[in-house]
């Protein structure tokens, strides 16, 4: 078996319908419906009717999507109840160590987890057949079991749930940022375990995640996307480029990386979690302890562990092993590429936020651009210096279409202000 027919539309419908049912949540606390629940809504089920194959099955197709709007809704009502219960939940007093000395302790249970995929994990009695071409994932069984797809995506969308519903919690509560540990930070922590948990045991009896239903690109693109909006979220410590603080993306984009940077990180990581099985090849095991950390991570929301500098840059710079692992493993030459392309992201921007000296930045700098030339130079391959670039045309790239997309809105709601202003005065 090759693999099998997978659907950006179904990725779509998984990114957001969950999204609409948050505003549903919204919703169902008292606020107004609004563009934003509108848009989603029909985003969400557009894509869940495309998903159904409309040209040969439009009566499917049209009922798959009024279902994801009806269910985006019900999800919502549900979500209220557990949201309330989380709130009332962190109201009970519970251990409160200092967040900052769990970090450690953590990180290596995260690294125990992993080793236990080694005895947990299994392999399928034969693989699909790999065509080799980009965006196939080779991870797939040939043979699904009859439950796989309502394992899979039952327990994805129950731990996406779950962990949305902690942070909404815990933003509507309006926490401040301390150095200890809260009760929802527990309540969070719990949750993802019990994802991970979840998982494992999925995994175990039926292999295969989403990567079955969905393509490769989706599950590469959420992770990748932490990085990029990163740019923003940093960008009032870090600056955009070298340190400097003389250009900065817009405060609008900046607010909203602050308010939302929440959801997305935690959907990119879990939706990927969930997206492969839990293989016991040790290729898996550097993005699976990425994944777990990042689990950590969302957990601490509220504490100031959460906002560590050299904590949170240690869980960027940990896409840098996972990617070389992985072009290794695959054989595909761009280990070098990815090395030194994410190593240029952090000479560019990640290593100014942690309060290094000049003089510190220009000798890491310089040793970066030794290291680079001299590697390319001994290979006599000067013609692919450039790919060291690659990461940071895409990486800014991304965050320019955010830009123009924040500029936008701006200008639409200084329009729909001015029109106001107009109204109001042609009326006195």
């Amino acid at each position: 078996m090759t693999n099998p027919r997978t659907n950006y539309a179904l990725a779509g419908a998984a990114l957001f319908n969950p999204m609409a049912a948050m505003y549903w949540l919204d919703v169902m606390r008292g606020q107004r419906p609004g563009a934003g629940l509108l848009l989603v809504s029909a985003a969400g089920a557009v894509c869940a009717g495309l998903a159904a194959e409309p040209r040969r099955h439009p009566w499917r197709a049209l009922a798959s999507g009024l279902a994801a709007a009806a269910g985006a809704a019900l999800v919502g009502w549900v979500l209220r109840r557990y949201v309330d219960w989380v709130t009332e939940a962190a109201e009970v007093d519970a251990p409160a160590p200092n967040a900052h000395d769990l970090l450690l302790p953590a990180a290596v249970v995260c690294a125990g987890t992993v080793g236990l995929s080694a005895l947990v994990g299994r392999e399928p009695e034969r693989y699909i057949e790999y065509s080799g071409k980009h965006g196939d994932y080779r991870w797939i069984s040939a043979i699904p079991h009859p439950a796989q797809r309502w394992l899979a995506w039952s327990g994805y969308l129950l731990h996406q749930f779950a962990i949305w519903g902690c942070i909404y919690a815990a933003q509507h509560q309006r926490l401040p940022y301390t150095d200890a540990m809260k009760r929802l930070n527990w309540i969070a922590l719990a949750v993802n375990a019990g994802g991970v948990a979840l998982h494992y045991l999925q995994s175990h009896y039926t292999y295969d995640g989403l990567a079955r239903d969905v393509p490769e690109g989706s599950a590469l693109g959420s992770v990748a996307f932490i990085l990029m909006l990163t740019l923003a979220l940093e960008s009032p410590r870090r600056g955009l480029f070298f340190g400097s603080r003389r250009v900065l993306p817009p405060p609008e984009l900046v607010r909203f990386s602050r308010r939302f940077h929440g959801y997305i990180f935690s959907w990119a990581s879990t939706y990927n979690f969930w997206y492969h099985p839990i293989d016991p090849k040790p290729l898996h095991y550097t993005g699976l302890f990425h994944t777990l950390l990042l689990f950590v991570q969302s957990a601490l929301i509220y504490t100031k562990a959460h906002r560590d500098p050299r904590w949170t840059l240690a869980l960027e710079l940990m896409v840098l092993p996972h990617a070389v692992v992985s072009t290794l493993y695959k054989r595909s030459g761009l280990g070098a590429m990815f090395t030194f392309s994410l190593l240029a992201m952090f000479v560019i921007n990640q290593m100014h936020g942690l309060a290094l000296s000049q003089r510190a930045r220009w000798t890491i700098g310089a040793t970066y651009a030794t290291t680079a030339l001299t590697y390319y130079g001994v290979r006599r391959e000067w013609h692919r210096l450039p790919d060291i670039l690659r990461i940071p045309i895409l990486e800014y790239g991304v965050l320019g279409i955010l830009v123009l997309l924040s500029l936008l809105m701006r200008a639409v709601r200084q329009s729909k202000e001015q029109w106001l202003a107009n109204k109001t005065w042609n009326a006195s």
